[in-house]
């Protein structure tokens, strides 16, 4: 068995979670020398040394969208190698973000070639979407269903 593989990046991600079961994602710009151009993606961006996953992503929002978020609440984390030349292994730090109307007005996007907002169904049937940013929303969006806790086992029928 092999070793766990270091950390080359750690990220705090948003998931910006609008009215209607909806989700904010952006268009990443379309540049061969970033990872996934042209793709739909959440917002957020790598956590600096010394810095917190939630300050890292309460920064990324202000410097991306002139967002402040009311609330943020860990969601979920991965750990993902990508098989790039050499290896690359990202840990991914999900944070769930509401947001309202008027908030969705305001923001002001310096990062990306646009955003949108998708319903789950919608982000699905999307070709090019991040596929690590994807579960997370498929996860979210499911949250109820696939987080129960487990019954308890029935006692033995006599």
């Amino acid at each position: 068995m092999s070793s766990t593989p270091e950390i080359t990046r750690w990220a705090a991600v948003a998931i910006l979670a609008a009215a209607e079961r909806r989700y904010l994602m952006q268009l990443r710009d379309d540049k061969p020398s970033i990872i996934l151009p042209g793709h739909w993606c959440l917002f957020g961006g790598s956590v600096e040394p010394g810095e917190s996953a939630e300050a890292a992503l309460r920064r990324e929002l202000l410097e991306e969208l002139e967002f402040a978020p009311r609330e943020t609440s860990l969601f979920t984390e991965f750990v993902i190698l990508l098989p790039f030349a050499p290896p690359r292994t990202d840990r991914l730090t999900f944070f769930t973000v509401p947001v309202d109307e008027g908030e969705l007005a305001a923001m002001v996007q310096h990062e990306g070639a646009g955003r949108r907002l998708f319903t789950i169904e919608e982000l699905a049937a999307e070709p090019r979407v991040a596929p690590w940013d994807l579960a997370a929303v498929q996860m979210h969006a499911r949250r109820q269903v696939l987080f129960l806790p487990p019954l308890p086992e029935a006692p033995p029928s006599r």
